[in-house]
């Protein structure tokens, strides 16, 4: 086989005599570019949401790290373990915290909320919460034992600003171990936003002791949060580290433990939009035989000319899969500049959608509203902040986008194959007994 005669022939036929790219293999170059745009966009968004989603729960929810004691561990117990445990390496912030639930109401609603009783200094001294954890109307000041935070979604549910008075339903054992209602009253010192709406409709801060009293000890947690330099680098030998000098009574629980299943949904989930637009990819590649077929059928006679004059049945093959790959790397190239584009500028596209759908709704209904009368509705949101994040972090990952790219040019050569083998086997006699 002559490699350049090969090389040669192939790129003539990508690019041909005019110098541009033959109409049918243009239409595949399209198909793959058009096609691989949304697995790039779904790759690298998906990437970014549940990453994004996982640390909000990290630094403002689960930690990195859980530690309880077993049996009735006090809070004199657990400071002392606090104190101990800050003195391990890697270890970043240990705070002390009574979680538990309860009915939170006012005049205007109840709900039922996540108690959260942490030390009031949490916001201060925690770099990574005050990222995720925003005060938007008074400020995060949990000094005083009737102090409350509450998120937004619960405090325009419940109708309830900074300086107002919510009470909270809560259970305690009596000393007879029977079970009473509490009602506390607590004044709200600020409003505050996760940037992830569902955590918003659930919690409330309190001081710690003040958790301690009003959170039954039978139904509620007590723990340490610890938290990592790297709470993603190998968090198994992580604890085993951490755990070589705690007490027996301690166990540890990762933050992959405690939100496993939110985890291994997201990334079901991913794989899931992946595999579809994987299918996707696929069927674009197979246009790649469809036009090369074409083209073998438009250069039967060259192809049998050639053969004619001694070309070797190889050299046809490989110059007519040299441009089937040809036809797949420019695709590649296109969908992936594309779809990084994109998937970079991912939240500025949501906005301009729901901006241009919203004025396509208003000017429908400017026109038909002389006809037909139509009910008022809100906005259209294409991407509700109610169940995500409220901005899409993008992380790109050059391994991922390797990997697509290798695929598809496997998958384009492997199109190619079938119709360059077909060229192959056309026979000059018969090729010029009819010219």
């Amino acid at each position: 086989m002559r490699v350049g005669f090969s090389l040669y022939l192939g790129f003539r036929t990508f690019i041909g005599r005019g110098g541009r790219i033959s109409t049918n293999l243009l239409g595949s170059i399209l198909g793959i570019g058009l096609s691989l745009i949304p697995l790039i966009v779904v790759l690298e968004v998906a990437d970014g949401m549940i990453e994004g989603i996982t640390r909000r729960y990290l630094e403002v929810g689960t930690y990195h790290l859980q530690v309880h004691l077993a049996g009735d561990g006090n809070l004199d117990s657990y400071e002392a373990l606090a104190e101990q445990m800050r003195q391990k390496a890697g270890v970043t912030q240990v705070i002390i915290e009574r979680q538990g639930m309860g009915l939170l109401y006012t005049e205007a609603g109840r709900g039922a909320v996540t108690v959260r009783a942490v030390p009031p200094s949490l916001y201060e001294e925690d770099v990574d919460f005050r990222k995720y954890f925003r005060i938007l109307e008074g400020s995060f000041d949990l000094q005083t034992p009737d102090a409350v935070l509450v998120g937004r979604e619960i405090a325009q549910k419940l109708k309830l600003s900074v300086g107002e008075q919510v009470k909270l339903l809560s259970v305690v054992s009596s000393a007879g171990r029977r079970s009473l209602p509490r009602v506390s009253t607590f004044t709200v010192e600020g409003v505050f936003t996760t940037g992830y709406q569902e955590l918003d409709k659930l919690w409330i801060y309190i001081p710690l002791r003040t958790g301690i009293r009003v959170l039954p000890r039978d139904s509620s947690s007590f723990f340490l949060g610890v938290k990592l330099h790297d709470p993603f680098d190998r968090i198994g030998r992580q604890i085993r580290s951490l755990e070589e000098d705690l007490p027996g009574e301690a166990q540890l629980a990762s933050w992959f433990d405690l939100e496993r299943a939110n985890y291994k949904s997201f990334q079901t989930t991913k794989a899931l939009l992946i595999f579809v637009m994987a299918l996707i990819v696929a069927v674009a590649t197979i246009n790649i035989s469809s036009a090369l077929i074409m083209v073998v059928i438009e250069k039967t006679e060259e192809i049998g000319i050639l053969k004619a004059m001694g070309a070797h049945p190889q050299d046809i093959t490989f110059s007519f899969l040299l441009t089937g790959v040809c036809v797949g790397v420019v695709g590649i190239l296109l969908g992936l500049g594309v779809g990084l584009v994109v998937a970079v500028n991912i939240n500025s596209v949501l906005a301009g959608v729901e901006l241009l759908v919203n004025h396509l709704v208003f000017g429908f209904r400017w026109l038909v509203s002389p006809i037909v009368e139509l009910q008022s509705s809100g906005p259209v949101r294409v991407f509700n902040t109610e169940f995500y994040l409220e901005e899409i972090p993008i992380r790109i990952k050059m391994g991922e986008l390797f990997a697509v790219a290798a695929a598809s040019v496997l998958l384009s050569s492997l199109a190619a194959f079938f119709p360059a083998r077909a060229a192959a086997r056309i026979k000059p006699l018969e090729v010029l007994r009819k010219i």
